[in-house]
């Protein structure tokens, strides 16, 4: 009777986890195609739908359907923007759930290893060498591709001064996250007070600069990277899981400990660090989806992920949305835009359910 009763909870769990993603997914899909159609050119959501519809491969739908120049919009300046914001959203929650799920701590965000501030100072010794955005390679801007390897020299500096002999104890991972990450700063910080006019660029850029001038090219080549980063996450989605459990439980449970956080560690920075080199530095969004997602849904990994995955990126095309209208013609960084929503509905839901959650 208690293997029946357990699986029959199996079930009703399985299904009310399918019908949380599928509502998630519509939620999405209407996010974007909101967010096409706002900006100053006004396009109809019926033209959106056939714009959409047409780059469907073998599309029945023929090109005086609509407007030529709503094509050109929507494909090459709507489209990469609003498809780049949902992959960053995706990434930054999905490599938040990563980190807390690691350090089996709510506070835990994507940038606790330095990720931000090397990519920063990368970004800033390409701003005063005059390297240019234009100048690119793989895809990215110069800029973009020094923000990117400095996030990773960042992240592997701090894992190697934590470990000691064959461990990386998770205490030394944060200090010394927090030691780098303020030696960068401070670094980041001469930078600026030599930048001259750049500084305004560079302020913006490390504030969460988003995605005003988002190409394709730059979509598809952090793609990979993130998408294949979230895919690999879900296969530890149990050892996260277990790991929440305490680390003692999980070695006896047959847990190799220490190589599935280097492992997941590894796939995290990846993620942040591509995520960074695309949008600059938004934060909150590693930090509070998964918080939000699992007052809502609980703290199983399994369900936890994805559906972080999906809430970042309605949360990130949203708000990238509304810093096209919100300021008129100057846009602010969309990183300032996610903390200004982000912490009163955080602090509302939190205070409406009148509970704590477990990791």
């Amino acid at each position: 009777m208690d293997d029946q009763q357990a699986e029959r909870a199996l079930t009703r769990r399985s299904s009310k986890w399918k019908l949380v993603i599928a509502a998630l997914i519509v939620g999405f899909i209407a996010s974007v195609i909101l967010s096409l159609n706002i900006g100053y050119q006004p396009i109809s959501f019926k033209e959106i739908l056939l714009i959409l519809g047409k780059l469907i491969p073998f599309s029945p739908i023929k090109s005086s359907s609509f407007s030529s120049t709503d094509y050109t919009i929507i494909t090459l300046i709507r489209l990469p923007r609003v498809l780049s914001g949902a992959l960053v959203g995706a990434g930054l929650a999905v490599a938040g759930v990563i980190f807390q799920g690691i350090f089996r701590n709510p506070m835990a965000d994507p940038f606790l290893l330095g990720a931000s501030a090397g990519a920063s100072v990368g970004y800033a010794i390409a701003v005063l060498l005059g390297v240019t955005l234009s100048m690119s390679l793989v895809g990215l801007g110069m800029a973009q591709v020094l923000a990117f390897i400095f996030a990773l020299i960042a992240v592997f500096f701090v894992v190697t001064i934590s470990r000691v002999g064959g461990k990386i104890p998770t205490i030394n991972l944060v200090l010394s996250g927090m030691v780098i990450s303020i030696f960068l700063l401070a670094i980041l910080t001469i930078m600026e007070l030599r930048a001259g006019r750049a500084l305004i660029g560079l302020v913006a850029w490390t504030s969460g600069g988003g995605f005003s001038n988002i190409v394709w090219t730059q979509f598809f080549a952090v793609l990979p990277i993130i998408l294949v980063g979230i895919v690999l996450t879900y296969f530890f989605t149990r050892d996260l899981n277990v790991l929440a459990m305490g680390e003692e439980t999980a070695q006896h449970l047959g847990i190799n400990t220490e190589r599935t956080r280097l492992i997941l560690l590894a796939i995290a920075s990846l993620i942040t660090a591509a995520c960074v080199a695309i949008s600059g530095v938004i934060g909150f969004v590693g930090l509070i989806i998964p918080h939000m997602t699992r007052l809502v849904i609980g703290p199983d990994h399994r369900i936890l992920l994805p559906a972080s995955a999906i809430v970042g990126a309605i949360y990130l095309v949203m708000c990238d949305a509304l810093v096209r209208v919100a300021t008129g013609a100057s846009e602010l960084p969309v990183g300032v835009i996610t903390a200004l929503i982000g912490a009163p509905v955080f602090f509302i839901l939190l205070r409406t359910r009148k509970t704590t959650y477990s990791m």
